[in-house]
C-alpha cells in the first residue's frame, strides 16, 4: 500500500537513487527528475504529497524553480536540499515558500519525511521550519525572526503598527529590524 507520493528533483543521480530506495522500501511512491524541466513536465501530469528539490542544478536551479512555482500559486509542499547552502539560501527558500531546508547528505530521511507528510511542518498557523539548529544562534534567530515577521505582516495585512504592538517593539525598531532581515514591508 502506497503511503505517499514524492518527487525528488536532483541532478546527482547517486543521491536521488539512494533517497528513492530508502523511501520505496517503506512504501512511498517516488519519482525522480534530473533537472527543473523534467520536474515541470512531471508535475503537469502528477500530484505529489512532497517535492524534495536540490538547490544547485544545471540549467534552471532549484531556487528559481521554487520561486517560479510559488508565483503561480503552486500548492504542493517543497523541501529544498543542498550540500553547500549558505545562510541566505536557507532564508530565501523559506521566504519563497519552501516548507523546510535540508542539508545533504541526508541522514535519517524516513523520520523527516514522515514528519513532513504528517502535517507537523505544513501547519501554516504555527511553524518553525528551515532552521538548522547546528548553525550559530544569531543565524537561527534571524531565520526565526524573518518567519515570525512574515507571518504577522501577512496575517495583519502589512499593518506595521499592529505588528509592532504584537511583537512588543517600537515602530521605528520594527522598521529597522525588517530592513536588516530583508523583509518587504509592502
Amino acid at each position: 500500500m502506497i503511503i505517499g507520493n514524492i518527487l525528488i528533483v536532483d541532478d546527482e543521480s547517486i543521491n536521488a537513487e539512494a533517497i528513492k530506495d530508502t523511501l520505496e522500501d517503506v512504501n512511498y511512491s517516488v519519482v525522480l527528475a534530473a533537472n527543473a524541466q523534467q520536474a515541470k513536465n512531471i508535475v503537469k501530469k502528477q500530484t505529489f504529497n512532497l517535492i524534495m528539490m536540490d538547490v544547485w542544478m544545471p540549467g534552471q536551479d532549484g531556487m528559481s524553480l521554487l520561486e517560479e512555482w510559488m508565483n503561480t500559486g503552486f500548492s504542493m509542499p517543497i523541501v529544498m536540499m543542498s550540500g553547500h547552502a549558505e545562510h541566505q539560501d536557507v532564508v530565501k527558500a523559506i521566504k519563497l515558500g519552501a516548507v523546510d531546508f535540508l542539508k545533504k547528505p541526508l541522514h535519517d530521511i524516513l523520520p523527516l519525511v514522515r514528519k513532513l507528510l504528517s502535517g507537523e511542518i505544513n501547519n501554516n498557523e504555527q511553524k518553525i521550519s528551515g532552521i538548522n539548529f547546528d548553525l550559530p544562534l544569531k543565524t537561527v534567530r534571524n531565520i526565526f525572526e524573518a518567519q515570525y515577521f512574515d507571518y504577522h505582516l501577512v496575517r495583519n495585512n502589512y499593518n506595521i503598527a499592529k505588528v509592532a504592538e504584537l511583537a512588543g517593539l517600537e515602530r521605528t525598531t520594527l522598521y529597522r529590524k525588517l530592513k536588516d532581515l530583508g523583509i518587504d514591508k509592502k
